[in-house]
């Protein structure tokens, strides 16, 4: 009995593009240094064009051949490796040096990866190469690469990096109505954004953690003019996985099964001490004998995971996994479910009434959808993610020479 063996290329893609270019600019320079935020010009540079995988393998593994002594790397080291961001970004600006002799576009990305390797921290943590891109075939099979566009590969940098440890920003007075805002973002693990191997294989998004502290100003109450949104956001995995390669007379055919990104939100937990019997509630405003507390959560129900084929020689390569998600619907359910409770003691009784204070409080709520929306859309942006929505690209299939199994019995 004989089977063929397959190996096929799958890509995750998204098209995210930040609303409020001060978010992915804040997120950058704490990823890449000072100098390392993207305009959106050069956001949109590195979205034109494409590398081969293969290519940026061969780089790395000079790259990892310098640091082991001069010894002979391949693919499978390569593959098991370890590198610093920095590493990454030199070998993918490695390989536009030759056409940035003859090309203006070539030459601009070139200086946009040497400005972002040359401005990490010196003691910036390796990342796992498998959690930026998955090989699991041999050399020749790199020729399947998906190709790859460098600020593809630069989101998935910067998504392992968050699989190291939790990333922190400041922004201040990032849109009209938000004061202030802080994010915490971090990842459970790394994912690979693209994968060269066979079934069973796995590409996609990781889960995502983003704690922020929202200072929304506008309050008409006397001695308080902003109170603080607490908000936790949890963005599920995305992911498309091979199921099945079939080897046929017509030729590769490759199954995947996955699901896009969910995403739910809710006012974030914290220490501050609650209302009586009240320990889900947190704390929004604290001024002059007048606190407020309030709770809410919004989140999408799981939809079940999506069947695709690709035959890649016929020219389909190209398919979505799109379960619809409205990320502002689910931040106007969280304004409008919110409960608000509020305890005023001295003075603050003779300003203003609990009901007075809870309507005001839940006026701006609800004002502040639009905007914090644009934020936390902005951080999903940076990072390549929209919930709701991956496509998937399978550019290249191959089948191997039959394998005998064994006797039929």
């Amino acid at each position: 009995m004989a089977s063929r063996a397959g190996v096929a290329a799958l890509t995750e893609r998204t098209t995210a593009v930040p609303e409020l270019p001060t978010v992915p600019a804040a997120i950058e320079a704490r990823l890449f240094g000072a100098t390392g935020a993207l305009t959106v010009g050069e956001r949109a540079l590195l979205g034109q064009t494409t590398f081969r995988v293969a290519d940026l393998v061969a780089e790395l593994g000079r790259i990892l051949a310098t640091r082991e002594g001069g010894t002979e790397t391949g693919v499978a080291m390569v593959a098991e490796a370890s590198f610093k961001p920095a590493e990454l970004l030199t070998a993918l600006a490695t390989l536009y040096q030759d056409s940035a002799r003859s090309s203006a576009q070539a030459a601009d990305i070139l200086a946009v990866l040497r400005r972002l390797a040359l401005g990490g921290a010196a003691d910036e943590t390796a990342l796992p190469f498998s959690g930026v891109i998955s090989l699991s075939g041999d050399d020749p099979d790199l020729t399947l690469a998906a190709p790859l566009r460098p600020l593809e590969f630069i989101q998935a940098v910067m998504r392992a990096r968050l699989a190291q440890g939790a990333i922190n920003v400041e922004l201040k007075s990032p849109i009209t109505g938000i004061n202030a805002v802080s994010v915490m973002m971090v990842s459970e693990k790394a994912s690979a954004a693209v994968l060269i191997g066979g079934e069973d294989g796995l590409v996609g998004i990781p889960s995502i953690r983003i704690a922020t502290r929202f200072i929304v100003g506008g309050l008409a109450i006397p001695g308080a003019d902003a109170l603080e949104l607490p908000l936790e956001v949890t963005l599920s995995s995305g992911d498309a996985r091979i199921r099945r390669i079939v080897c046929g007379p017509a030729g590769p055919e490759v199954a995947v099964i996955g699901r896009p990104v969910r995403a739910s939100v809710a006012f974030a937990a914290e220490m501050t001490a609650s209302p009586a019997g009240a320990s889900d509630y947190v704390r929004l405003l604290a001024a002059e004998g007048l606190t407020a507390w309030g709770k809410g959560r919004s989140s999408f129900a799981e939809d079940p995971p999506v069947d695709m084929v690709f035959r890649p020689g016929g020219g389909n390569a190209v398919a979505s996994l799109r379960a619809p998600i409205d990320f502002a619907n689910r931040l106007e359910r969280l304004a409008a479910e919110t409960q608000v409770l509020v305890s005023l003691e001295g003075n603050a009784r003779n300003v203003m009434s609990e009901g007075g204070v809870r309507d005001e409080i839940e006026r701006l709520i609800v004002g502040s959808v639009k905007p914090v929306d644009a934020v936390l859309s902005s951080v999903f942006a940076t990072f390549g993610i929209v919930p709701g929505k991956m496509d998937v690209v399978a550019a290249g299939a191959t089948c191997n020479t039959a394998t005998l199994l064994g006797e039929v019995k």
